[in-house]
């Protein structure tokens, strides 16, 4: 999450400092600039699907796949897979920042969510914000008498205005005050709120301000709303200018109204603006054309596309959550290939192998990493008697949204168990039982979060204890027991070839999911295969060796890890299955 957002942050920044660049060479050229920060922030804000969706870059990559080129040799001279000068990969063009990086920073469940939650709720207030200042307008412009000004419409306030006021049916509001001044002032300032109508500039003000509450958090995001109001007030000013008004006659208005109007924003979405942007819009319309304009123009229009191919080449950083990279190297023996064998196809088949390990191992994390998010939400309150009626409400809650949470149990800070809701046992209140002393209170403290080995309940379906500690040192853990059928669901649904098989293997070296529900149900100790034993020592996954599998038969095999308990799963092909033309 922490991630991601200093990942939006830098992107909107790029598109902002684009959207400045081709501002001033638009304003050179004297063509209108506040769709530019309109797409600006559109593009900042596209961020929020894009990397939930493969990470898929706004301007495509490049990319190109090698497959290996073996020599023939002879497959007993070595059973272990070594990288050829050639590897399969993938290469991309885009690049990476040092302070984001392709991976996420680390963050634990609690702090992940604390993040999620106060997006959401930054998101709501401000969209309370919007509709609270809507209805405001809405019950104030009641109060308001009709009446005309310079051949216009308008509705007169005591110190609303001058502006365009409304989404749906815009009116122009003006103060009291206006109505005394000359009626040469009042036609300019009539001239200006009718350009707003006419360009439909509350509207996209509006929608603007909607797309900010989107991403509330981003400081850039809310400058790029400033400078698209100053790039409105600006293209309004050119088309009054256009009408045939004297610059200085505009400009003297201008500051005039601008030192009386109303600073109030909700009342004012397209008013004046600030000291600050005036100043800004009465040096824009007295700036005269130099002789080198056409090339100043030009020179920074291309600084603003170039800003702009930047941000959108920034890689993301990893968005799943089980920590797979945006490039991957699967490499294949070259001593394994018989003279006659084709290598590519032999190459396909080792991808397919890792490829159906990491998918398993992918479908295994999520599942984790589900039952992670909806138990840490139990965490928050401190183990009090005045919180035991929410507990066991969000207790219920829990057991309703999760089917694979069968029991949860609240433990205090002294590890005293005070509240246990079960599907199979009756619910327990104050029960006082000291788990002080057993890995799930004390790992669980020191650690947040623990993962307890796979056991069989009626030696029928798989089972795992998992704890979560809150942030506040009074909050105590939550121990939840976790049904893991899911997982020998999803095995026993991959087809590895017509007679390979893909397991799961536990921290502790056993087997706890596999097509034979037989070996799965008997949680077999296979930590004497090499296979095993070079997966839980070496931390690199995508390659492919030839082993021997728990049967003592010759297969070719591939391993993935699975993120948080630290399974292992590993995908089988027999050797005579993987060699075949």
């Amino acid at each position: 999450m922490l991630s991601w957002m200093l990942y939006s942050i830098v992107v909107s920044l790029l598109m902002g400092l684009a959207a400045l660049a081709l501002e001033r060479s638009a304003h050179l050229r004297q063509r209108p600039a506040r769709w530019l920060w309109a797409t600006s922030m559109v593009a900042s804000l596209a961020i929020l699907f894009i990397p939930s969706t493969a990470s898929v870059p706004i301007i495509p990559s490049t990319a190109s796949v090698q497959i290996a080129e073996t020599t023939h040799a002879d497959r007993a001279a070595s059973s272990e897979v070594v990288v050829p000068p050639q590897t399969t990969a993938i290469e991309t063009s885009r690049f990476t920042l040092p302070l984001i990086g392709a991976d996420e920073i680390p963050l634990s469940d609690g702090v992940s969510a604390l993040l999620d939650w106060t997006w959401r709720m930054a998101s709501i207030a401000l969209v309370l914000v919007i509709l609270a200042s809507a209805a405001h307008l809405s019950w104030r412009r009641r109060r308001w008498d009709r009446g005309h000004m310079a051949g216009t419409a308008v509705y007169i306030s005591e110190d609303c205005g001058p502006a365009v006021v409304g989404f749906l049916r815009p009116h122009i509001v003006v103060p009291r005050w206006l109505t005394k001044l000359s009626p040469d002032a009042q036609e300019v300032v009539m001239a200006h709120e009718r350009s707003h109508l006419g360009a439909y500039d509350t509207q996209l003000l509006t929608i603007a301000v909607c797309l900010v509450a989107c991403m509330p958090w981003n400081p850039v995001l809310w400058w790029q709303l400033r400078r698209f109001r100053l790039a409105i007030e600006t293209d309004c000013d050119a088309r009054v200018l256009s009408l045939g008004y004297p610059v200085a006659r505009y400009s003297e208005t201008l500051i005039a109204i601008g030192e009386r109007h109303s600073a109030s924003y909700a009342m004012a979405m397209a008013s004046y603006g600030s000291k600050s942007f005036l100043e800004q819009r009465i040096q824009n319309m007295l700036r005269k054309k130099t002789r080198h304009a056409r090339v100043s123009a030009l020179a920074l229009g291309c600084l603003g596309i170039g800003l702009a191919v930047c941000a959108a080449e920034v890689a993301p950083p990893k968005v799943d959550l089980v920590g797979k990279t945006s490039s991957q190297e699967t490499s294949v023996a070259a001593q394994v290939l018989q003279p006659n064998a084709q290598p590519d196809v032999r190459a396909l088949r080792s991808q397919v192998l890792v490829m159906q390990a990491e998918g398993i191992a992918d479908k295994l994390a999520q599942f984790i990493k589900e039952s992670q998010n909806q138990v840490s939400w139990t965490t928050q309150l401190p183990a009090t008697a005045g919180s035991v009626d929410q507990r066991r409400f969000d207790a219920l809650r829990l057991l309703r949204l999760n089917p694979a949470v069968t029991e949860l149990s609240h433990l205090d800070a002294e590890g005293r168990e005070y509240l246990k809701v079960s599907r199979l046992a009756m619910d327990v209140v104050g029960s006082g039982t000291d788990y002080s002393k057993e890995a799930k209170f004390t790992q669980t403290v020191a650690k947040k979060i623990y993962y307890g080995p796979v056991y069989m309940r009626r030696e029928s379906e798989p089972y795992m204890t998992l704890g979560m500690a809150g942030f506040r040192s009074d909050a105590g853990v939550s121990v939840v027991e976790l049904n893991l059928t899911p997982m020998w669901d999803i095995v026993q649904h991959t087809k590895v070839g017509d007679h390979g098989a893909a397991y799961v293997v536990s921290a502790e070296g056993r087997v706890i999911a596999h097509p034979d529900l037989s070996v799965g149900k008997s949680l077999r100790d296979v930590s004497s295969l090499v296979q095993v034993q070079e997966a839980r020592t070496t931390p690199s996954t995508g390659s492919v060796r030839i082993a021997r599998d728990m049967n003592d038969q010759e297969v070719v095999v591939a391993y993935a890890r699975v993120a948080g308990p630290g399974w292992l799963v590993f995908a089988e092909l027999p050797v005579e299955e993987w060699t075949k033309n």
